[in-house]
């Protein structure tokens, strides 16, 4: 137990000894900040990469998120906000933390803050939207001008944006889940929308979606015109899903009856020229596929393939030879003749 305190008491004096040299390390340069004006943006940066003494990296990505047209203008905001965060600067950029003009060492930090902001804004954009900002000397007024840019902040914008989203029509025929899929895509108007101060709330979004929708799918439109309370956006959209899911059930029953209409007519068209025998005739006569049927047995009068017996010209000139006798032998007796 002694062994134990006498340990404890080692400990503490060494704790001790480093929060001292620890207080003057961290105290040693604001002593002499009008000296050194650049200190307090070592301070500064020190605190951004390093959480402690015992050299912690700050959590999240170690550089200033890019900004890129395929994420928008959403994604580059909630990547930088959280990176700008994560090191203190977030509020220079958004305008709630300004500078302090009665208090030197204030207004010094929030300068360094607004530099270090400034330079992950300005490496995070496109070359195009950079160079329309560069030369503020503000984070806070940099940003506004980039959000203003991104998002079209004007009335007459306002007007061609609520046309797009009041105008959307589904048409029979088409799928419903692709038509959902780009009004769901139209969240980025009602971003704009809500960043010019006209905002779209999800029970507008759904009398959006009911309006465009009344032409073809009008039990959807009666079912929820019943009620009395408004349907949410989640309502219409699961309704409008489900009646696509029993519309795509129906087309494809609907296909079975016409390809099973569709095999009993060839079944039926095939039994047809079965039955037409073509040896029956005497002409030759077309199957189904155009192709003439011809005749491979012999003749047994003149033993000649190639045709039967009742279109033989020899057994029809042979019998047509004793006809013409018998008349000229009536002809000879009718005149007298012997």
């Amino acid at each position: 137990m002694e062994f134990g305190a006498h340990q404890n008491e080692g400990c503490e004096g060494q704790r001790g000894v480093h929060f001292q040299q620890d207080q003057r390390r961290d105290e040693a340069p604001r002593n002499d900040v009008q000296n050194q004006p650049g200190e307090n943006l070592l301070r500064l940066l020190y605190k951004i990469n390093h959480a402690d003494n015992n050299v912690n990296q700050v959590p999240g990505a170690a550089k200033a998120p890019k900004f890129d047209d395929d994420g928008g203008f959403d994604l580059c905001k909630a990547r930088l906000e959280s990176y700008l965060r994560q090191r203190d600067c977030w509020n220079v950029v958004i305008g709630t933390e300004g500078p302090d003009t009665g208090n030197e060492e204030a207004n010094q930090i929030f300068e360094e803050k607004n530099l270090f902001a400034r330079d992950a804004l300005l490496h995070g954009l496109l070359s195009k939207d950079a160079k329309k900002i560069c030369k503020m000397s503000r984070v806070s007024e940099m940003w506004t001008s980039f959000e203003q840019d991104k998002t079209k902040r004007d009335f007459a914008n306002s007007i061609r944006i609520r046309a797009k989203l009041y105008g959307a029509r589904f048409e029979r025929g088409k799928n419903m889940d692709k038509y959902l899929e780009d009004l769901e895509e139209l969240d980025d108007y009602r971003r704009q929308l809500e960043n010019m101060n006209n905002v779209i709330t999800d029970e507008d979004m759904a009398s959006i979606i009911l309006t465009g929708v009344e032409g073809t799918h009008r039990s959807v439109f009666r079912m929820f015109n019943r009620d009395d309370n408004h349907p949410t956006l989640t309502q219409v959209l699961n309704s409008l899903r489900g009646e696509a899911e029993m519309d795509k059930a129906e087309e494809e029953r609907n296909k079975k009856v016409e390809n099973y209409e569709d095999e009993r007519k060839k079944i039926g068209s095939m039994k047809k020229s079965k039955g037409n025998k073509p040896w029956k005739s005497k002409k030759h006569k077309k199957i189904s596929g155009g192709k003439k049927v011809s005749e491979t047995r012999d003749c047994w009068y003149c033993k000649i393939p190639g045709h039967l017996r009742a279109n033989c010209k020899a057994w029809k000139a042979d019998q047509n030879k004793p006809k013409r006798k018998d008349s000229d032998s009536d002809d000879d007796s009718a005149a007298g003749i012997k």
